[in-house]
This record gives C-alpha cells, sequence and structure tokens, in this order.
C-alpha cells in the first residue's frame, strides 16, 4: 500500500514514478517529473517519450496507462501526460538541448531555445529557469554547466547564449477581455493543417514582469496520425503562431484525439 506523499519526499516520488512509467511496455523515456500541491490534491506532470511509429491513438492508450500507474504510486492525484517522439530517433538538436540542460542539478527547465547555424557553428539561444531562492552565484554555476554540457555533447557548438529566469517571475495571469478575432485566428491558424480537425483556445495569460504571452490550446487528431507528424505539425503550428504574434513567447499545445 503506496505511503502518503508527506512521509517521502518529491525526488524519491519521482525517482518511483520515473522507474514505473519507463517499465512499461512502448517507453522509452521519462522526464520533467513535477510534483506540485493544488489546492487539497497533488499535480503531477512529466514528458514522456515514446516511438514515433506509433499512432496517436496507441499514444493516447500509453498515456492513460501512465495515468494509472502514476496513481498507483500517489493516489487521488491530478496527472498530465506529455508525450513526444524519442529524441533517439531523431527529434533534433533542440530536443536534445533540453535533454542535456534538463538533466543538470538546479535547473527548473528551460524555455523559447533558438538554434542557428552560422559559419559551420551552431549557436543555442535559451531562457534558464532556477528557484528564486538561488544566488547570483549558484544560478550561474548552473548555467556553466549545462553549456559545458552541450559543448561536450554536440558537434560544433560555438556560442551558448543563456539568460537567468527566477521561475517567480514567470508566474502568470488570466488576460481579461480577449478579443474574439484574436481566438478565432489563432484557430483558424491550426485548422489550416489537415491533420488538425478541431482547434480551440484555452486560455492566453500575460506573463507577469514582462509583456510577453503564454497561449494554451486543445489540437484535435485522427487517432491513426503517428505521433511524429503529429509532434512535427504541433512545432510548425508553434513557429506559425509565433511569427504572426510575437508576444506568444510561451506556446503549449494539447494534443488530443478528435
Amino acid at each position: 500500500m503506496p505511503l502518503p506523499l508527506v512521509e517521502r519526499s518529491e525526488k524519491e516520488i519521482a525517482r518511483r514514478i520515473k522507474a514505473r512509467v519507463e517499465s512499461l511496455k512502448d517507453v522509452r523515456g521519462c522526464r520533467k517529473i513535477t510534483i506540485r500541491m493544488t489546492g487539497r490534491k497533488y499535480a503531477i506532470a512529466m514528458h514522456v517519450l515514446l516511438s514515433s511509429n506509433l499512432s496517436f491513438g496507441e499514444v493516447h492508450r500509453i498515456a492513460s496507462e501512465v495515468e494509472e500507474e502514476t496513481k498507483r504510486i500517489v493516489p487521488d492525484s491530478i496527472v498530465h501526460v506529455h508525450t513526444e517522439p524519442s529524441e533517439k530517433e531523431g527529434s533534433g538538436i533542440l530536443e536534445a538541448v533540453r535533454e542535456i540542460a534538463d538533466k543538470v542539478p538546479g535547473t527548473r527547465g528551460v524555455y523559447g531555445v533558438h538554434i542557428q547555424q552560422i559559419n559551420k557553428k551552431t549557436l543555442i539561444d535559451m531562457h534558464l529557469t532556477v528557484s528564486d531562492s538561488m544566488s547570483v552565484e549558484e544560478a550561474s554555476a548552473v548555467a556553466g554547466m549545462i553549456e559545458r554540457n552541450l559543448k561536450k555533447a554536440i558537434k560544433n557548438v560555438g556560442e551558448v547564449y543563456i539568460r537567468i529566469e527566477p521561475i517567480s517571475e514567470l508566474v502568470s495571469k488570466e488576460m481579461t477581455n480577449i478579443p474574439l478575432e484574436l481566438n478565432l485566428r489563432i484557430e483558424h491558424m491550426a485548422e489550416s493543417f489537415p491533420e488538425i480537425s478541431k482547434a480551440r483556445v484555452v486560455s492566453i495569460r500575460n506573463i507577469v514582469g514582462n509583456r510577453h504571452q503564454q497561449l494554451v490550446m486543445n489540437c484535435y487528431f485522427d487517432p491513426k496520425t503517428s505521433i511524429r507528424r503529429v509532434h512535427e505539425v504541433s512545432s510548425l503550428l508553434e513557429v506559425r503562431i509565433k511569427s504572426n504574434f510575437p508576444r506568444m513567447e510561451r506556446i503549449d499545445i494539447r494534443q488530443k484525439m478528435a
């Protein structure tokens, strides 16, 4: 019988969840496990790496299984499972950068990663979030380790620009009076992809501390679509939205079955 979460550390809980999830068939990896209190329940989020040859319907089944297994460890919890193709199957340098950065102790995640190729050198630019209780020296040490690890793991890396931000500055608030035209434009943009049968904007938030925004939206895919194609379409949609709405710094596309 599982022990109450209060009797175990979050690190131990995350370790057990990772081990349980990675033991499941078709799961290639589990990362970015976060555990937070939401009201009287614990909210658990994670990224699960799967074979890119799976259909979206199969991915949905595995995600449900991951949720069930997680709730065996932490009963009555709220579980969010984000699925993506395994990096080992060529999801690209962008995912490699995120994977390497996330493994460095002290990081609370990276976002806004940009890759450029100049004179046969790879330039990497990213935002690094750390605990707001960290000192400048500690945060700089985390950034330095990320840069060294990137240069060791990825060939021909030139400059690495890392902008450090305390996690508290990324707390966001809901926008009020969102123009209907904005919602419709974003949804129409998503539905222009034949793989997306329907799209709905869930929320748009202003990010506290700067002029950027966070968009959350649901996109409904045919269950027979491969996870690789779902991931590709989601990435293309994110780029298209950002090019049309430069303030949309953070975009969360929730992939659902039609």
